[in-house]
């Protein structure tokens, strides 16, 4: 499951145990939209994950949000493997990251 804080976190769902935490907020964060007042790197709306998928055997997952970049991180290490910026100094919406005002 991911939280609000950037956390990733894998459970038991035999006893329903917390197994591991990954913490990717510092991974995901940058990009703003549209109508943001603030910077992308003040920009809370884009440090937590809303997509994760699981590879198909189960070792890495891909997790991605409102942000510019997407993840991939293997599980049992608990490590970010590969992170892709999938815009340049750009949101999702096409808005600059950088304010010049």
């Amino acid at each position: 499951s991911g939280t609000i804080r950037g956390l990733l976190r894998f459970w038991n769902v035999e006893d329903g145990s917390l197994v591991c935490e990954i913490d990717g907020q510092k991974d995901i964060k940058g990009g703003r939209k549209m109508n943001d007042r603030t910077t992308s790197d003040n920009n809370a709306s884009s440090r937590y994950f809303t997509s994760i998928a699981y590879s198909a055997d189960g070792t890495c997952l891909l997790a991605g949000g409102n942000s510019k970049y997407v993840c991939i991180y293997e599980i049992s290490q608990q490590i970010l493997l590969k992170k892709f910026q999938i815009s340049f100094n750009r949101s999702l919406d096409g808005v600059l990251d950088e304010l010049h005002s």
